[in-house]
């Protein structure tokens, strides 16, 4: 298992660091104000006077003075040097992050798709559909970097993320959104039997009952938890179901591959508007706590509502659990915090063209269950075993996300409300 960001994070504010710059420059002008002073009172005449009348002691006080101003003067220069210092460096932090954002993955897929096609081109007779999803399981490094080459390609931008975003709006302009029909589904399965989460293995157990009985597809639990400290929500939103590649497929499906290219595109979609409004239905109240968990799809769905449901707003999302989601574009605000899980050899999460953040309250998970085909690789019960490796291990930066997430795993009760997200015109 590999984790990365969260707690072994390293995380530089260059705001931070310009604020700081500007609180030396503040000092600097009252150490300058001050020598200001003093070179007007030891010019004053009285001063000059009583200096003649007391050499001795006149001697003292310039001496005095001389130290004054001479140690003065030093912390002036420092001041003066670190605040540029300071300035510099938030200017290259900021450089080189938009390098390492737009400019070298660029880079770095021009490097290695080339050379795997050359591979797989230089054995003939070596490719079959078989020997593909091989080397793409082997490598789901490959979909990033042809995503980031495609995009640049075809929207002519030379840096990323912004061309992988421009890219998905085109393409998702020929489906139609529509609007979003919310249907309560009471005779539907839930895992309340089972009782309160207790474990991540737990969150992803009843989000893939979900997904087992989704009757055509986006379908999302809402589960409200009870106890000690209040209410809390936990909300399950499943996968894509259709995948109408044709945008003149109509589907009443709001999970379909519209969605996907919407969502990529950090555009709204019907159905994150539809789990808006069954949230609404199921009596979530203003300022009770929210965590968001979903599946591929349903993954892109919950960070687009993270980024959009904060504090203050109509609901609040406080943490953000995705399994095999492309989520590294998404806008998640820092008071947002977030598992992402991934399954070595899924190349679903590399359909963004981009790794997750490595922030303090973003952790991504990296496990490996299931065997080499793309679907096994991309499936639920291949990360609900990710799940139990996850809550088995003592890495420091899932210790912290577990503690932070403490008050969704110790409730005393919990009832589920099922909803159908549809599209009409």
């Amino acid at each position: 298992m590999t984790v990365w960001g969260g707690a072994d994070s390293i995380a530089v504010e260059a705001e931070q660091l310009i604020g700081f710059a500007s609180a030396l420059d503040g000092a600097a002008g009252s150490v300058a104000a001050g020598l200001r002073l003093v070179t007007r009172c030891l010019s004053d005449p009285a001063l000059i006077g009583a200096g003649l009348l007391d050499p001795a002691g006149g001697a003292e006080v310039l001496a005095l003075a001389g130290v004054a101003m001479a140690l003065a003067g030093a912390a002036l220069a420092g001041c003066e040097s670190l605040s540029a210092g300071l300035r510099t460096a938030a200017a290259a932090y900021r450089e080189g992050d938009q390098l390492d954002r737009r400019v070298v993955p660029v880079l770095l897929a021009g490097y290695r798709l080339p050379l795997a096609l050359a591979a797989l081109a230089g054995k003939p007779g070596s490719w079959s559909p078989s020997s593909a999803q091989a080397a793409l399981t082997a490598d789901p490094g490959l979909v990033d970097a042809a995503v980031q080459l495609l995009s640049v390609a075809a929207t002519g931008s030379r840096s990323l993320p912004g061309a992988t975003v421009r890219l998905a709006d085109v393409l998702a302009t020929p489906f139609r959104d529509g609007t979003a029909v919310v249907t309560a589904q009471p005779a539907m399965p839930t895992d309340d039997a089972s009782g309160p989460p207790r474990t991540s293995a737990d969150l992803l157990r009843g989000l893939a009952l979900r997904d087992l009985n989704d009757d055509g597809g986006g379908a999302v639990d809402v589960r409200i938890l009870g106890g000690a400290g209040g209410r809390r929500v936990i909300v399950d939103i499943t996968g894509t179901t259709v995948w109408n590649l044709d945008p003149r497929r109509r589907t009443p499906q709001a999970s379909d591959f519209g969605t996907n290219l919407r969502t990529l595109a950090n555009e709204s979609s019907v159905f994150e508007r539809g789990v808006i409004e069954a949230l609404r239905r199921a009596g979530v109240r203003r300022g009770e706590p929210i965590m968001l968990v979903g599946h591929s799809q349903g993954g892109m769905i919950a960070a687009r509502l993270a980024a959009d449901l904060g504090a203050g707003t109509e609901f609040t999302v406080t943490h953000l659990v995705t399994a095999g989601s492309p989520v590294g574009l998404a806008a998640v605000p820092d008071s947002v915090s977030v598992l992402s899980m991934q399954n070595r050899g899924d190349v679903v999460p590399e359909l963004d063209g981009a790794d997750n953040p490595r922030r303090a309250n973003w952790v991504t998970v990296q496990t490996d269950h299931g065997d080499g085909s793309v679907l096994a690789k991309h499936s639920l019960q291949s990360y609900l075993a990710g799940a139990v490796d996850l809550d088995r291990s003592a890495d420091p930066a899932l210790l912290r996300w577990r503690a932070g997430a403490r008050r969704y795993f110790t409730a005393e009760a919990v009832g589920t409300q099922v909803f159908q997200i549809r599209r009409a015109d």
